[in-house]
């Protein structure tokens, strides 16, 4: 009923610069508000187009113009998101399509965005910039090729390959933690391209492999391929520091 209702009224709207013609569905009941022209979608709420497929407990739909083109989406608890490029569960999402950016936001659930290779998820909030292939996210990890960054501040660079978003650059600010098997890397700041596998963090840096190593210095250049870390002083007048753990074997 719903979906008949909304397909002869959404036929000639648009979502996009691509125009896509929408499909919306829900479980229970819509509110079709002409004067502050919106659409809201109450229980298992459902957006699709083409390119992705929005579904959520609430959605609701702002449109403008003679052409009644939908510009702007928000989304309530339980929200999914599905496209070629990504996959994203969160509590709340705001979707501008006229900047093409989405604003993903936690209240108790986690928000994850995965793409074909990396994963992030934070306990407060993603902004991702559909156009320009990059996100920021707060208090949040990324996975990558079996490592773990974590920071306060993390943008992500994406690059399209074969119609699929890959990981490009990391550039991350604030209590820096990088995982990769039994080294942990800690610091202020960090960059990681993945093409080479190097990962640069500088500011109160330290390394640490297990019981077998703790150094610590200005700045760490790590070869992720190689699992060479090169420990750097912060200036001319710095020493770089560190305890190394070695075993020995008695004869009896």
């Amino acid at each position: 009923m719903f979906k008949v209702f909304l397909l002869l009224f959404l036929s000639m709207l648009s979502i996009s610069a691509h125009a896509e013609n929408i499909e919306l569905f829900a479980d229970d009941g819509l509110e079709w508000n002409q004067k502050d022209q919106k659409i809201i979608m109450h229980k298992n709420a459902t957006a699709k187009t083409q390119s992705y497929e929005l579904q959520a407990d609430n959605i609701e739909a702002l449109y403008k113009g003679n052409n009644k083109q939908i510009y702007k989406i928000f989304a309530n608890d339980n929200v999914k998101i599905k496209s070629a490029n990504e996959n994203i569960t969160t509590d709340k999402m705001i979707y501008d399509i006229d900047a093409e950016r989405i604003d993903l936001f936690s209240n108790t659930n986690p928000t994850v965005m995965k793409s074909s290779d990396s994963k992030i998820t934070t306990q407060d909030k993603i902004i991702y910039y559909k156009n320009k292939n990059y996100a920021t996210a707060e208090n949040s990890e990324i996975e990558h090729s079996g490592r773990k960054l974590f920071s306060d501040y993390i943008r992500i660079t994406f690059e399209n390959k074969d119609g699929k978003n890959q990981l490009k650059h990391i550039h991350a600010d604030g209590n820096i933690k990088l995982i990769d098997g039994e080294e942990e890397l800690y610091g202020d700041r960090a960059e990681y391209n993945p093409k080479n596998g190097f990962a640069t963090i500088d500011g109160n840096v330290r390394f640490k492999k297990g019981t077998e190593a703790n150094l610590s210095g200005g700045k760490i250049v790590y070869d992720m391929n190689t699992g060479i870390a090169k420990i750097l002083p912060k200036d001319k007048d710095s020493k770089v520091s560190g305890v190394f753990s070695t075993q020995t074997t008695s004869k009896k």
